[in-house]
């Protein structure tokens, strides 16, 4: 099932070259193909900022750098690179590693490949973030993700192959003790086999504080059905923990893991750089998924297969339900006892983008309090362009969402894809959305080389961005990703105490305050984040609605 969305552009005027020159500012291209929008100031309606060239960096706009910390190797004093993951706890915050091992060492740097580490940064006084300890996770294994439960001590590391055969001693997640947040001490591991974790939500049950749900996708590699699991932890980081799910879901055989596909059904303009490039096959497993507050919704992306809404009441109320979901055919999601059961259940019904468009189906996140979904999708690769963007769902009626409106920046637009225009492969960027950290009327996402933005959701029909931030990269970098020179702003970002933490892949980390519209309704004390429904807008009461925070 596919809806079409109406772009507003008789209310954007959209200008070319001879409108820009006229529009004194920023740099802008002058090729007469280029297409910008004509706002030069925030806010601005549907279309974002135009990222400004290398040299210019950094572009700053409603936000103000409070400190900064390259991230260097342990003992090093230049950037490392590579950055993964934020988690904050206490005082300290910790950032995983983006590949299975130590930046700069290994085959291509001439010596023995090091494990990867968890850099420690004491966040005491935000204006100096400073790197105080590290500890090393798995060789040949990325700590992909991570979360914190600070008033239960625990951190917890989602690892997966990098290299190497798939493995349980590569594919886990491990549990921490963070009592003293500089010597996490390793309690417990939860061991996936040979199948590859990629993204995970971490719920907590508002009724049973000390039990936690863990969602995980199984995304990479030759992925084994189910691809969406669940598994219990009791009191963490010490109670129980089993690697056995308590529940499951897949959408196969109804829909296969990986199908067929026309490429003729892509549009052309998604592959200039790139003819020959579109696939013939698509997979269609889970790629993430993020949970309501009291646990009873479960919104999932689904790669190729697109977005849907899961029923996971009974599962959350710790009912008796069958565990695994199998979606033969349209009466399958219809058993009430189902774990995790699909709203609408016929196969077919999903908001799916792909084709037309040549993305991943890659984020979703409900906005608290309100019936909307933010999604959006992710297409890797520097010569990728018109790369993703975002788009605002209603979910009124859940089991039929309609699309409202999209979001996006130039770099975004079909027409700009030409060489010497702002997707050109030579300037070695990628302009996908990646993580957000949603409010009500507010969210913040990472937009790769677009950097930090902010945007206003108070009128969902008409998002305007409000902030932008582009940190210029640092000069010497152990290891850079794609060895590229430019930005890669990738993980969650959160806000703590008022503060943004967020962090470039190659230059390190930067604490941010939003200084834009709507700044006034960011909580001032507190950990926020939107993949736990924990430490964000307080968890449900039973018998709230499903959207409400």
């Amino acid at each position: 099932m596919r809806w079409g969305i109406v772009l507003f552009v008789t209310i954007l005027g959209l200008g070319e070259a001879t409108a820009q020159q006229a529009m004194s500012g920023s740099w802008r291209p002058t090729d007469p193909r280029f297409v910008d929008t004509p706002f030069r100031k925030a806010p601005r309606p549907i279309i974002g900022a135009l990222r400004e060239p290398l040299e210019r960096l950094p572009q700053i706009e409603n936000f103000q750098v409070i400190g900064y910390n390259p991230l260097p190797n342990p003992g090093g004093s230049i950037a490392r690179g590579r950055n993964g993951p934020l988690g904050i706890s206490g005082h300290c915050l910790y950032v995983g590693s983006r590949i299975g091992r130590r930046p700069g060492t290994g085959p291509a740097f001439g010596t023995p490949a090091l494990p990867p580490e968890v850099l420690i940064v004491d966040i005491s006084n935000p204006r100096r973030p400073t790197v105080v300890g590290s500890f090393p996770t798995i060789l040949n294994a990325t700590s992909r993700e991570l979360r914190t439960i600070p008033d239960a001590n625990t951190l917890i590391i989602m690892n997966f192959r990098e290299v190497g055969p798939d493995t349980g001693e590569v594919n886990n997640y491990q549990i921490y003790d963070i009592t003293d947040c500089r010597r996490p001490v390793l309690k417990q591991t939860l061991s996936l086999g040979q199948d590859r974790p990629h993204e995970f939500f971490l719920w907590r049950d508002p009724r049973e504080p000390a039990r936690f749900l863990l969602y995980s996708s199984i995304h990479l590699g030759d992925v084994r059905e189910p691809s969406l699991r669940v598994f219990e932890l009791m009191a963490p980081p010490t109670g129980p923990v089993s690697s056995m799910p308590v529940a499951t879901f897949t959408l196969t055989p109804a829909l296969p893991r990986t199908q067929p596909v026309d490429p003729s059904e892509y549009r052309d303009d998604h592959f200039r750089f790139d003819p020959g490039g579109k696939p013939p096959i698509q997979r269609n497993n889970v790629h993430s998924m993020s949970v309501s507050p009291d646990g009873t919704r479960v919104y999932v992306a689904n790669i190729h297969g697109g977005y849907y809404i899961l029923d996971s009441t009974r599962l959350a109320l710790k009912l008796p339900c069958t565990r695994d979901t199998v979606t033969v055919d349209e009466t399958s999601n219809t058993d009430p006892n189902l774990c995790l059961r699909k709203l609408n259940p016929d196969p077919k019904a999903r908001v799916d983008l792909t084709p037309p468009y040549g993305w991943t189906e890659h984020s979703i996140y409900p906005v608290p309090g309100r019936p909307y979904l933010l999604v959006s999708g992710e297409r890797n690769g520097t010569d990728t362009c018109p790369w993703s963007w975002g788009t605002i769902l209603d979910v009124s009626n859940e089991k039929n969402p309609q699309f409202v409106s999209r979001y996006l920046v130039p770099e975004n637009l079909e027409a700009n894809c030409f060489v010497g225009g702002p997707g050109d492969p030579a300037l070695q960027r990628e302009f996908s959305p990646h993580q957000h950290l949603v409010f009500p009327n507010l969210f913040f996402t990472s937009w790769y080389s677009a950097g930090l933005r902010a945007w206003d959701i108070s009128n969902p029909v008409l998002p305007m961005e409000v902030g932008v931030f582009v940190p210029r990269p640092a000069a010497q970098v152990v290891e850079r990703f794609r060895d590229s020179p430019d930005v890669w702003v990738w993980p969650h970002p959160m806000l703590y105490n008022g503060l943004i933490y967020i962090s470039d892949e190659n230059s390190g980390l930067y604490v941010l305050r939003y200084k834009g519209p709507r700044c006034d309704e960011l909580p001032r004390q507190g950990l926020f984040m939107s993949n736990t429904n924990f430490l964000a807008p307080p968890a449900q009461v039973p018998g709230s609605s499903h959207s409400s925070p």
